[in-house]
């Protein structure tokens, strides 16, 4: 088996298997865009009337619409400038996993009147999508890897018995 090529064949099949699976799962982990929602702001009670309009409005705008990708967009820029005035105290996120919304999972991130800035919102969320994404590619790149160990012990075992025949006749 080792003169002829075939553990060579396996380490090089393997080696392209290993980093096809690897390439496709950084993809997978920071390709898509992260999805997230707001689940709710709280609005402080003593916050001017046309400041808690803009508040309800970013409220319903935001619970309702889903935010993709990392960009800073209006409602979240427009959160952190009340939350900058003191209209805003409380944030709860919810984002996009692989097996659902995190709401689903029991998982939701606060953030509390001096955190809520929207880069820290972005960074944060981005960072629970990923580490999801992550452990769910982990199962994949395992997966691979005791594929390509099936392969080498099933050739292993070929051969044994292959060389048992040719050592009878």
């Amino acid at each position: 088996m080792f003169a002829s090529g075939w553990l060579r064949l396996w380490v090089a099949v393997t080696g392209f298997l290993l980093v096809g699976a690897l390439v496709g799962s950084v993809c997978y982990v920071w390709g898509p865009e992260v999805c997230y929602k707001f689940a709710t702001i709280s609005i402080k009670d003593t916050a001017g009337p046309q400041d808690r309009q803009l508040a309800e409005w970013i409220q319903q705008e935001a619970s309702i619409k889903t935010l993709m990708g990392t960009y800073l967009t209006s409602p979240l820029l427009t959160l952190d400038g009340l939350a900058q005035r003191g209209v805003v105290y409380q944030v709860a996120v919810q984002w996009l996993e692989p097996n659902g919304w995190s709401t689903d999972h029991g998982e939701i991130v606060i953030f509390d009147q001096e955190e809520i800035r929207a880069a820290e919102i972005v960074s944060v969320v981005s960072s629970y999508v990923h580490r999801a994404r992550m452990r769910k590619s982990f199962w994949f790149l395992g997966s691979t890897f005791a594929a390509c160990l099936g392969m080498l012990l099933l050739g292993i075992g070929i051969a044994w018995v292959r060389r048992g025949f040719a050592a009878k006749q």
